[in-house]
C-alpha cells in the first residue's frame, strides 16, 4: 500500500511492531509530514473494536501523548495518523542516552500523569515501557500507542518501574531478578543523596512486584522530587518540634516512610508539651469521619485547654516551677531523645501537685521496649508501631516502617528485615512493615 484514501503517502518505516510498524508519511492534503501506524485485526470484530477505541484516542488531547489528526480502516487494514514530532522511538536511544536518577523519576512522574489521565477518560491502559514510547530532541517523552491495551507488567505502575530498569540498564529487555532490577537502579541513582536512593530503590522495587498503587507511587515521587503538592515534607524536618511545625504548615499529612534520629534533643517545657498533644489531638479530630469520636475529641481538647490556662495560676499558688520535660517525637518522622539521669532526678524530686492530673506523656516508655537489650535485633512482630518503634530505640537502632495492607490487626507490625536476637551495632538501621488492615 503506497497510500491511503489517496491522501496520506507512505514514506519511510520506523519501526516494525508485533502486529503493525510505525511509518513516517506526507499528508497530501495539508502538505505536512505526519507519522502513521498500520496494523491489522482479521476478526471482524475485534477490527470493529480496535476502530472504536481509536476513534476513542483521538478525542483526547494531552502533552503526555503523541497527537491523533485521524484514524479509520481501509480495504481491511486500521490506520492511525499522528502528528510529526522531532526524535525517533525511545527503544533506539537508549544507548545514546545518559540519563540521571533524578532526571529518570522525572520521567516516569510525568508520564504515570499520563496514565491516570487515560483513567479518567475511560481508555485502555497502554504500555508505558520504552517500546511504546516517542522522545524528542528536547528529551521530552511522549506516548505512542494509546488505543490498544498494554501487556501485563508493561502498563500501570509495573510499566514505569520497567521503564526505570529500561533507561537506567539501557536496554529494553525487562529482568525477572528483583536483586537485580534494585543492583542497577542503586547504581545509577548514584546523584541522589543516600536517602533520596533508599527510598527511591524501594519505592521502585514495591512498584515493580506490582505492590503500589498509582496514587501512592506518584505521592512518594513528589517527595523524593521535591515537587510541591500533597506531601511537601522535607526529609529531616522532625527535627523541629512538633508545635513549631503546626504553626509553619498548618495540619500535618500522613508520610508512608517514617525514620528516627537520636541525635536531636529539643529542650522545651511543660507547656511546650502540653501544646503539642493538644495539636496532635487537633490533628486526629480533624481526620475523624465520625462525629461521635469527634464530639468526644473535641471535649478533650476543652480539657487540656482548661489545664493549661490553670497551670500558671497554680503553679504560683504552690510556689512550684514548671518540670521540664521533652517534647514528644512526631508522627512524621520518630525522633529518639536520649534522658539523662539528671533529668529523671529533677523529675522525682517535683511536688506533689494538687491541680488537675497531668496527662501521661506520649513517649512513656512501653514493656517491651524495657525488654529489648541494647545490641541485639529486638523481635517486633504483633507489636504496635509505637511499641516496635520504642523496642528500635531501645535496643540502640535507627528504625523506618512502611504501611501496607495486611491481614494482620491494624496498627501491628507483620514483617521486619534484620533477624530476631541478631548483634548489631548502635546506629544501625532496621525496617518494619505495619498492617493497614484489609
Amino acid at each position: 500500500m503506497d497510500n491511503i484514501r489517496n491522501r496520506y503517502m507512505l514514506d519511510q518505516p520506523l519501526k516494525r511492531m508485533a502486529n503493525g510498524q510505525w511509518l513516517r508519511g506526507m499528508d497530501l492534503t495539508f502538505k505536512r509530514e505526519v507519522l502513521l501506524y498500520t496494523f491489522h485485526e482479521i476478526d471482524d470484530s475485534l477490527h470493529q473494536e480496535t476502530l472504536r477505541w481509536m476513534r476513542k484516542a483521538s478525542q483526547m488531547s494531552d502533552e503526555h501523548f503523541m497527537h491523533i489528526l485521524d484514524a479509520g480502516s481501509e480495504d481491511g487494514t486500521l490506520f492511525v495518523v499522528l502528528q510529526a514530532l522531532t526524535g525517533s522511538p525511545l527503544s533506539d536511544r537508549l544507548n545514546d542516552l545518559d540519563i540521571t536518577g533524578h532526571k529518570a523519576l522525572t520521567y516516569v512522574y510525568e508520564l504515570a500523569k499520563g496514565i491516570r489521565e487515560t483513567r479518567r477518560n475511560r481508555l485502555l491502559e497502554c504500555s508505558v515501557d520504552a517500546e511504546n514510547l516517542w522522545i524528542e530532541d528536547n528529551g521530552r517523552l511522549r506516548i505512542m500507542n494509546y488505543w490498544t491495551e498494554g501487556k501485563n507488567g508493561r502498563r500501570g505502575v509495573p510499566g514505569l518501574a520497567l521503564l526505570l530498569y529500561q533507561l537506567c540498564a539501557k536496554t529494553d529487555i525487562p529482568t525477572s531478578s528483583i536483586s537485580a532490577y534494585s543492583f542497577d537502579l542503586n547504581r545509577s541513582f548514584a546523584d541522589l543523596s543516600d536517602v533520596t536512593r533508599e527510598r527511591a530503590v524501594a519505592l521502585a522495587c514495591r512498584a515493580y512486584e506490582g505492590i503500589c498503587t498509582l496514587a501512592d507511587f506518584q505521592q512518594e515521587l513528589e517527595v523524593l522530587l521535591g515537587i510541591s503538592g500533597e506531601r511537601k515534607i522535607p526529609l529531616l524536618t522532625a527535627a523541629v518540634p512538633a508545635y513549631d511545625r503546626m504553626l509553619s504548615r498548618g495540619l500535618k499529612r500522613k508520610s508512608a516512610v517514617h525514620e528516627s534520629h537520636d541525635f536531636v534533643k529539643p529542650k522545651t517545657g511543660a507547656a511546650g508539651r502540653k501544646m503539642s498533644e493538644l495539636s496532635e489531638l487537633f490533628r486526629r479530630s480533624y481526620q475523624l469521619r465520625n462525629w461521635h469520636l469527634y464530639s468526644a475529641a473535641a471535649f478533650g481538647v476543652l480539657v487540656l485547654l482548661l489545664s493549661l490556662s490553670l497551670r500558671p495560676h497554680l503553679d504560683q499558688v504552690n510556689g512550684s516551677r514548671p518540670q521540664t520535660i521533652p517534647t514528644p517525637a512526631s508522627t512524621e518522622v520518630s525522633v529518639n531523645r536520649n534522658e539523662t539521669s539528671e533529668t529523671s532526678a529533677s523529675a522525682s524530686a517535683m511536688p506533689t501537685q494538687t491541680a488537675a492530673p497531668m496527662p501521661k506523656p506520649l513517649d512513656a516508655t512501653v514493656d517491651g521496649a524495657e525488654q529489648a537489650k541494647a545490641g541485639v535485633v529486638p523481635d517486633l512482630l504483633t507489636h504496635t508501631r509505637e511499641d516496635a518503634a520504642k523496642m528500635a530505640i531501645a535496643s540502640g537502632l535507627r528504625y523506618q516502617f512502611f504501611l501496607e495492607s495486611n491481614a494482620a490487626a491494624k496498627g501491628v507490625v507483620f514483617k521486619q528485615d534484620l533477624t530476631p536476637g541478631t548483634a548489631v551495632k548502635n546506629g544501625d538501621r532496621i525496617t518494619f512493615w505495619v498492617s493497614k488492615g484489609n
